[in-house]
This record gives C-alpha cells, structure tokens and sequence, in this order.
C-alpha cells in the first residue's frame, strides 16, 4: 500500500493531502475497510508534518470518509457511489437535482434531531457544538476548515439526540452536507449569517426548548435551501453567457 503514496509540495498542505486521500479512495486504490499506515508512517511517505496530516484527518472523519478506532487505527469508511459522485467542482455539483432532494430530507430530518437534542443532550454534546461554532468563527477566512466544523456541528447535534439511526444517517451523508456547504456559501456574509443560525440552534437546546431548537434547524435549513436556489440560478444564467 507504500507505493501508493507520493510526495505533497505546496501550500496548504493538509488540503492537498485531503485531495489525494480522496483521489485514492474514488480510484479504488484505498477500498473500504482498508487500514492506513500508521501517523508517523504516513507523514514520512508524504513527506509532510504529522499536524498537517491530523487536519486532513480531521477533515476526511467529518466527511464521514475516514473512520478513527481507538487503539486500532484509521480505516476508509463505506461510502456510497452516489456519495462519492458529489466529490465534483461547483458547476457539476449544482447541476445535479438529486442537491435539492436531499435538502428536502434535511428540512424533514433536522428539525426532529433538534428537537430530541434539546431534550436528550448532555453536558458533552453541548460543550462539542458550541466548541464547533467556535471553530467556525475561528476558521471563517479558510473555508476547507469552517465547512469542517459545520460538519462536526451536525455531527453532534445528530449524537445528542442519542439516536442511533440518525447518527449512522449523518455520519453517511456528511460529504454531501459538506459539499452542498462549500458549492453554496460562497460569500462571507452568508457564512456569518450561517454561523448565527448555528448558535440560535444551540441556544434553544441550551433552554431545553424541543420546539424552538426544531424552529431553529427548518430555519436554517430552509435559507441553506434558499441559497441553494440562488446558486443554482446563478450557474444556469452564467452558463448561458
């Protein structure tokens, strides 16, 4: 599996990484189920610093792409190929109408996870998605990173309503969750207003208020739509220019 990997030049090194971990994985040269090296191991064969690798790594276990077991290591998660067919550049990602389905499972799903989270969250749940917000504002100005927290923020709110079921679907649909993020929050007032929308959401779990934290994520998700829309429209007119 050595052979496999090749050197990283560059800036932003752990991006670059993300890309080629990604690249691996849709060649099928990584498959799921597969094991890989060791931090140390894989720092040397990319010939990068084992911190710029732990941010990639945290970037591919927000996807949901990569699996951390304690004491046993990182594995490639089982991935979906229609999961996997979102990994494309803005224009092709906007173009494809499954997008907006999704999003209509979203505004069915989330405020539900929302409400059970008010009700259901312990004092870790909250800690790690008012961490998450935090990381967002933090990272604002590099957006890999911000849409990495956006991630891990639905992630935990999906944990804290303590529902299986919804956390196997969060954790399976976060490289779309991720990819609609990066295609549509182009501006940095969208981002901001974005992040706002994020903390309303965690005050009402805060309250232990079910309605209101339900009131919050179909907000939310709903003007994540609305930007959707607009991004969409907007590829469609540029396209035919």
């Amino acid at each position: 599996m050595d052979s496999i990997f090749t050197g990283i030049e560059n800036q932003k090194i752990y991006q670059k990484i993300v890309q080629q971990i990604r690249q691996l994985i849709e060649s099928g040269q990584l498959k799921p189920g597969d094991k890989l090296p060791s931090e140390r191991e894989l720092a040397q064969l990319l010939g990068c610093s084992r911190a710029s690798l732990r941010e990639a790594f945290r970037v591919l276990e927000s996807e949901g792409v990569l699996v951390s077991r304690h004491g046993e290591g990182r594995f490639v998660q089982e991935i979906h190929p229609l999961v996997m067919s979102y990994r494309f550049d803005r224009v092709d990602l906007l173009k494809r109408s499954a997008i907006l389905s999704f999003l209509e499972a979203r505004e069915a799903l989330e405020p539900k996870i929302a409400e059970l989270a008010a009700t259901r969250a312990k004092e870790e749940h909250i800690v790690r998605l008012q961490r998450a917000i935090e990381h967002m504002k933090v990272e604002l100005k590099d957006r890999q990173k911000e849409v990495s927290q956006d991630s891990a923020f639905h992630l935990a709110m999906a944990e804290a309503s303590q529902n299986f079921v919804f956390v196997t679907m969060m954790r399976t649909n976060l490289a779309i969750i991720r990819q609609v993020r990066e295609a549509t929050l182009v501006r940095v007032e969208r981002y901001e207003k974005s992040i706002a929308e994020h903390q309303d959401i965690l005050e009402a779990i805060k309250l232990r208020d079910g309605r209101l934290a339900a009131e919050m994520a179909l907000r939310h998700i709903l003007n994540l739509k609305e930007a959707t829309m607009a991004a969409i429209q907007a590829d469609s007119k540029g396209g035919n220019t």
